[in-house]
C-alpha cells in the first residue's frame, strides 16, 4: 500500500513539471530584467609600501671573508663596484620580535640583473631589471624566528652590463616592525663599522699605592682578526697590549697620552710634551693623534693565538709635576722581560699607578664582521710598601657605540681563575654593561727581580747624510705628467716633502703592486732603521711594505715586512740588529685605500747614537 502511494506521488510531480516546461513564453515587456553589475578589479596592493625600514649598507654590510674587497665595495652611498659574483655581501641589523618579514632593497642596476637572497634558513633568486636612479624593489616575505641578530645575504647570477647593482639599503617591513629593529644609522657609520669596544676595571687594594701593575693574556686560536687590540695594562694616561696590524705584521704596542687636550700632536705645547727616557732594541717610538695625543712606542713582534703572554708597567714620579711610565713585555719564546719604551708625562694625574683597566677594540672598520676574544689571568700589583696585592674583581663596562645600542655585539665577565672580553661578530648572547665579576685566585704572586731588569736609557736617532745617493732602479713612476712636476721615483730622495715618488697611472699607463725603488747610497753603511714620510695629502699612502738590503746589488736579503701609518709625521723603523749595506730596496706591497697605486715622499736610513 505504502509503495502505491509513493508511485502515484511521483506520477503527479512529474505531470505538474511537464506541463510549467510546455507552457507559452512570456513577453520580454512582461519581465523584469536584472541586470548584474561587475564589481571593478581591485588593483593589487604594491608590496614595496611595506618596506618602511631601510637598513643603509654603507654602515651594516661586510663583504664575507674578504676585507679589501669590503673596502672597495662597501663605500660612501652603500654597495658599489660590484662585479664579483664569488663575493658575498651581509648586511646586519637587531630584531627585538620574531615573525614574518617583508624584504626589499632600495637599489639601481644598470642592466638586468638576478641576485640571490638570503635571510635566515631562505634564499630566493629575484630578478631586477635596470633603472637609472635608485628604486624600491620588492624581494619577499620572510620569517625572523629568533630574537638578535640577522643579516641579509646578496650574491651576484648574472648580469648584463658588468655590475651586480649599486644598492645603497636593505628595506624591511611593514609597520609592525618599525620599533622592532636596530642597525647602524648614518651618525654613527665610522664607529658602528668598528663595533662597540668592551673593557674590564679592575678593583684596586684600598689605601695603597701602586707602582706596578702585572697581568697575563691569552688570545684564543681563531680569534685573532686584523685590526684587533688586545689591551692588558691600562691605567689613567695610557694603555699597553698587542695588536694584529695587518696579515703580515703583530705588535707590542705601548702608548701615554699628553695631559694636553688635543687630536694632533703637533699643536701639544712643549710643556705638556711626552717626553721619551729611553726604549728597548728594536722598538719604534714616534707620536700618535685622532683618539687624543701624546707618544707612542711599539715593537713588531710574531706573537701567536694561544700562548700566554705577561706585560708589567711601573709608574712613579721621579721628576716635579711629572709621572714616568716604564713597560715591560714576557714572551715564553724568548723567555726574558724586553723593555718596550718608558716615558715622561709632564702633569700627572697622581704620583702612582691609578685606574687599572684591560679592553678590547677593533681598530679596522673592515673588520667590524668578525668575532674576537682575550682572557686575561692572574692580575697583580705591587706596592710602594713592598708587598704584592692580588686582583680578583672587575667590573664590565662598554663605550658609546655600545652604550648608545649602536652594535649590541658586546661580551664580558669571569670563568674560573680568568676574566673575558668579547667584541664583534654579530653575536647575540651579550653582557649587560657595569655587571662585576669575581675570579678564582690564583694565590702566588709574580716572582721578577726588579733589579735585573732593562734601564731606559736616551737613544739618538741621526739620519745618514744621502749625499751621493741614487735610485738605481724602479718598476713604476708617474712620468706622463699626472703628477705635475713630481711623481717620479728620484724625489724619494731631494730632501722635500711637497714632491714625492707615485706609481704610473695616467694616459694608458697603469702599474700593479708590489712596485719596488732601488736605491744605492754609494757606499755601505751600517744601519739601524728606515725613516719614511708619506706623502703630504696622505693619497694612496703605503701601508705594507718589504724591506731588502744587499752589498752588491746582486744577492738580497729581506729584512721583512712593515706596517706604515696614515699619517704626515716621519715614520722609524728601527731593526732587531744593525745591518750594513750599500744598496736597499723599498718595496711597497699594498696601500691604505687598497688600490694598486701608492706613494712616498721621502726615504732614509738612521744610526743610533
Amino acid at each position: 500500500m505504502r509503495t502505491l502511494i509513493k508511485t502515484k506521488q511521483i506520477a503527479t510531480l512529474l505531470f505538474l513539471l511537464m506541463a510549467f516546461l510546455m507552457a507559452p513564453s512570456c513577453s520580454s515587456d512582461e519581465i523584469d530584467v536584472v541586470e548584474e553589475k561587475e564589481e571593478p578589479e581591485t588593483p593589487p596592493e604594491d608590496p614595496t609600501t611595506k618596506l618602511i625600514i631601510s637598513v643603509p649598507c654603507e654602515g651594516n654590510s661586510w663583504v664575507v671573508d674578504k676585507p679589501k674587497t669590503t673596502e672597495n665595495v662597501v663605500v660612501s652611498g652603500g654597495i658599489k663596484n660590484w662585479t664579483n659574483s664569488s663575493d658575498k655581501i651581509r648586511t646586519y641589523f637587531y630584531v627585538k620580535e620574531k615573525g614574518d618579514i617583508e624584504l626589499g632593497v632600495l637599489a639601481k642596476f644598470a642592466g638586468a640583473t638576478t641576485l640571490k637572497v638570503t635571510l635566515g634558513d631562505k634564499t630566493k633568486q629575484v630578478d631586477f631589471s635596470a633603472s637609472s636612479s635608485n628604486e624600491k624593489h620588492y624581494v619577499g616575505s620572510f620569517k625572523i624566528d629568533e630574537i638578535g641578530y640577522h643579516f641579509v645575504e646578496l650574491e651576484g647570477v648574472t648580469n648584463e652590463n658588468g655590475t651586480f647593482g649599486d644598492i645603497s639599503d636593505i628595506l624591511l617591513g611593514d609597520s609592525s616592525w618599525k620599533d622592532e629593529i636596530t642597525f647602524v644609522d648614518s651618525e654613527w657609520f665610522y664607529w658602528g663599522r668598528r663595533g662597540p669596544s668592551v673593557h674590564l676595571n679592575y678593583e684596586e687594594p684600598a689605601n695603597k699605592n701602586i707602582t706596578w701593575f702585572y697581568n697575563e693574556l691569552t688570545v684564543p686560536v681563531g680569534k685573532d682578526p686584523i685590526g684587533s687590540y688586545f689591551m692588558a695594562n691600562g691605567f689613567s694616561s695610557g694603555y699597553f697590549g698587542m695588536q694584529v696590524n695587518s696579515e703580515t705584521e703583530r705588535r707590542i704596542l705601548f702608548s701615554v697620552w699628553s695631559a694636553y687636550d688635543t687630536q694632533d700632536p703637533n699643536q701639544i705645547p712643549a710643556e705638556y710634551t711626552v717626553e721619551p727616557l729611553g726604549y728597548g732594541k728594536g722598538v719604534t717610538v714616534g707620536e700618535f693623534g685622532n683618539e687624543g695625543s701624546g707618544a707612542q712606542s711599539y715593537w713588531v713582534y710574531d706573537w701567536k693565538a694561544g700562548t700566554t703572554y705577561k706585560f708589567l708597567l711601573k709608574g712613579e714620579s721621579n721628576a716635579d709635576n711629572s709621572i714616568d711610565y716604564t713597560a715591560y713585555f714576557f714572551a715564553p719564546e724568548i723567555g726574558a722581560w724586553k723593555l718596550i719604551a718608558s716615558f715622561r708625562r709632564p702633569f700627572p694625574t697622581g704620583q702612582h699607578l691609578t685606574r687599572l683597566h684591560s679592553f678590547l677594540e677593533n681598530f679596522d672598520t673592515k673588520m667590524g664582521d668578525e668575532i674576537r676574544q682575550v682572557t686575561y689571568t692572574n692580575q697583580w700589583v705591587y706596592d710602594t710598601q713592598g708587598s704584592w696585592n692580588e686582583m680578583t674583581k672587575a667590573t664590565f663596562t662598554n663605550d658609546n657605540t655600545g652604550s648608545k645600542g649602536v652594535r649590541l655585539d658586546y661580551d664580558g665577565g669571569s670563568e674560573g681563575d680568568h676574566f673575558f672580553l668579547r667584541n664583534c661578530g654579530f653575536f647575540s648572547d651579550n653582557e649587560t654593561p657595569n655587571t662585576s665579576f669575581s675570579r678564582t685566585a690564583n694565590g702566588t704572586a709574580p716572582a721578577i727581580d726588579f733589579s735585573k731588569l732593562e734601564v731606559p736609557e736616551i737613544k739618538t736617532q741621526t739620519l745618514i747624510d744621502r749625499t751621493g745617493w741614487s735610485v738605481i732602479d724602479y718598476s713604476t713612476q708617474e712620468d706622463q705628467g699626472g703628477e705635475g712636476e713630481t711623481g717620479r721615483a728620484a724625489d724619494v730622495l731631494d730632501g722635500d716633502v711637497d714632491t714625492y715618488w707615485h706609481s704610473c697611472w695616467s694616459g694608458a699607463c697603469s702599474a700593479t703592486a708590489p712596485h719596488h725603488i732601488t736605491v744605492d747610497m754609494g757606499q755601505s753603511n751600517t744601519v739601524n732603521g728606515f725613516s719614511f714620510s708619506q706623502r703630504q695629502n696622505l693619497s694612496r699612502t703605503v701601508q705594507d711594505l718589504e724591506i731588502q738590503i744587499s752589498v752588491d746589488n746582486t744577492n738580497w736579503e729581506s729584512l721583512g715586512d712593515f706596517v706604515l701609518e696614515k699619517n704626515t709625521s716621519q715614520q722609524l723603523i728601527e731593526l732587531s740588529t744593525e745591518k750594513s749595506f750599500r744598496y736597499f730596496k723599498f718595496i711597497p706591497k699594498a696601500s691604505h685605500d687598497g688600490t694598486n697605486n701608492a706613494a712616498m715622499a721621502e726615504i732614509g736610513t738612521y744610526v743610533l747614537e
